[in-house]
């Protein structure tokens, strides 16, 4: 098992503390459809990763156990039923764990291996905060040139909603590296796809202000 120095991680790098609190928003809104979909898979496997993500879910700051529990779980899930749903989905909750002690390369690991099993969104969404979340590790590690690829790839997702987060991402990191000419060629692309965004106003605005 991985030895978590939680406290200290988090005193380092608020931005993870901040990200994991704001995907426990998304997550917990559905929690209990999740519980029964996940009793819906094989039976041993769906109870053992409801377990691991039940441990996830009760992290509150001040029980890093819960962290090592849940990736415990989750890695007996990938090792006694792999090639199942439970244990492809186990790849994302493994991946959010990491995250949040600060193993970057784990994470990023985990997260790609689930957004390669489902390239596409679900009603779940995991597969928008799994690579949401491969392009802020990027971000965090200051690997801009990986932060950018990882948007890129996110906005060919057969997503309208998924593309535009993801073009506006990605404009975010050129405008943040100082090449606004390149967010300003996103943000006109976008303007072309009536169906991507409503508010026209708030991309020319950002036009101007990279111009």
């Amino acid at each position: 098992m991985d030895k978590i120095d939680l406290e200290g991680f988090l005193i380092k790098n608020k931005l993870i503390l901040i990200g994991s609190l704001t995907l426990i928003v998304l997550i917990i809104g559905s929690i209990f459809g999740l519980r029964f979909y996940y009793y819906g898979l094989n039976k041993n496997a769906g109870k053992m990763l409801w377990k691991g993500v039940s441990l996830y879910m009760s992290y509150n700051g001040k029980n890093p156990e819960a962290v090592a529990e849940s990736i415990s779980y989750l890695k007996k899930v990938k090792s006694k039923y792999g090639g199942t749903k439970s244990s492809k989905i186990s790849n994302f909750y493994l991946g959010l764990d990491y995250m949040r002690i600060g193993k970057f390369k784990k994470a990023s690991a985990y997260l790609a291996d689930y957004a390669k099993a489902y390239p596409k969104p679900g009603s779940n969404n995991l597969t928008y905060l799994a690579c949401s979340n491969l392009g802020t590790i990027s971000i965090l590690q200051k690997n801009y040139k990986n932060a950018i690829a990882d948007f890129a790839a996110m906005s060919k997702i057969d997503d309208v909603k998924l593309q535009e987060y993801a073009m506006l991402e990605e404009a975010a990191v050129y405008t943040q590296i100082k090449k606004p000419e390149k967010a300003v060629a996103i943000y006109k692309t976008m303007l072309t796809n009536d169906a991507m965004t409503k508010d026209r106003g708030y991309i020319e605005n950002l036009i101007q202000l990279n111009s």
